[in-house]
């Protein structure tokens, strides 16, 4: 097999307690393919920068806090402009151990899949032990990604991930909140053979506490958005279109009711709030399919946009095979 390039990829904010330990467990070679590593420093205030530069990884700062959904577009974009092949991403607190990117990456590095997530959850016997809250909502989540995306998974939320270079190129990210179940449902959407992959992992961080699963009220809120979002933007007839066509049915159903009692009876009492509220939902489904028809429109132009940044990221990576890995191991190549 043609030696290809993988670069693992760390969000980090604060991270000082675990980031050495973290970055000297990657591998820096995975079935024959030199890795790179990337730090997205996402405002820290301590020596988390500092730390993962001593360590020889690539380092980005934000300067300040972005979000995990900035962070992700971050490390996308530089894979993208690198010319990497391969993008592992794995969490900077310790939860998962990055002994175990071999097993991640080599459902993808076969060719069988384009994408593999670690599971917390597909193997009962490595399930971690977590709050019971935290547990149920991880198990909501993971219900609704499967049924927005159409691909069963049994953990939508885990951060340690091995894209392929189909996923890496089609892969798009819109919230600033977070990424995981974003991203299952936009590459499941694209046609992306997924693989979750059993793994052992931590239930909770080594250190400090989660930066984005803290409130769990305002990840369950964001999360929603996110994941109503990119099924918007992919299916929006599908979004709207059936519930638009279920209240059409139902205001139809309700002032034919109306209109066969007059035509037997001369009048519409005791009916006449049915028969308002019947043209209310054939009113309110026409606005739907309206709304369905414009947002149909903004997902064509996305996905002329995505494809246009495919054939891009296409043609920068062959550009950059011949830099070697001498050049790119010095920052100021």
């Amino acid at each position: 097999m043609k030696t290809q390039m993988i670069l693992a990829a760390l969000p980090a904010l604060n991270e000082e307690a675990t980031i050495a330990v973290v970055l000297a467990g990657i591998p820096r070679e995975i079935g024959g393919h030199p890795v790179w590593v990337l730090v997205v420093d996402d405002g820290s205030t301590d020596r988390t920068a500092e730390l993962a530069r001593a360590a020889g990884a690539f380092v980005i700062s934000h300067g300040r806090k972005m979000g995990l959904g900035d962070a992700f577009r971050t490390m996308l974009g530089f894979a993208r402009e690198g010319g990497y092949h391969f993008l592992a991403t794995i969490d900077a607190d310790g939860q998962f151990d990055p002994g175990h990117l071999p097993v991640l990456a080599a459902p993808v590095l076969s060719g069988q899949f384009d994408f593999a997530t670690a599971s917390r959850f597909a193997d009962p016997s490595l399930t971690p032990r977590m709050p019971r809250l935290k547990r149920m909502g991880n198990r909501w989540v993971a219900r609704l990604v499967s049924r927005l995306s159409g691909v069963g998974v049994k953990d939508a939320t885990c951060g340690f991930r091995f894209y392929g270079p189909r996923a890496l190129d089609k892969v798009s990210c819109l919230s600033r909140f977070t990424y995981t179940q974003e991203v299952v449902i936009d590459l499941a959407m694209k046609g992306m053979r997924i693989r979750e992959v059993p793994l052992s992992i931590r239930g909770e961080r080594a250190s400090g506490k989660s930066r984005i699963a803290g409130n769990l009220w305002r990840y369950a809120v964001l999360s929603t958005e996110a994941m109503y979002s990119v099924a918007h933007g992919h299916s929006p007839w599908r979004i709207y279109g059936g519930p638009a066509l279920v209240l059409m049915g139902t205001g139809v159903i309700m002032d034919l009711f109306v209109f066969a009692h007059w035509l037997s009876t001369g009048r519409i009492t005791p009916f006449a709030g049915l028969g308002i509220g019947g043209l209310f939902l054939i009113t309110f489904s026409i606005l739907l399919l309206l709304f369905a028809s414009v947002a149909d429109i903004g997902s064509s132009n996305r996905k002329l946009l995505e494809s246009l940044l495919e054939t891009e990221t296409k043609r920068k990576r062959k550009h950059l095979q011949a830099v070697s890995r001498e050049d790119r191991d010095d920052p100021e190549s």
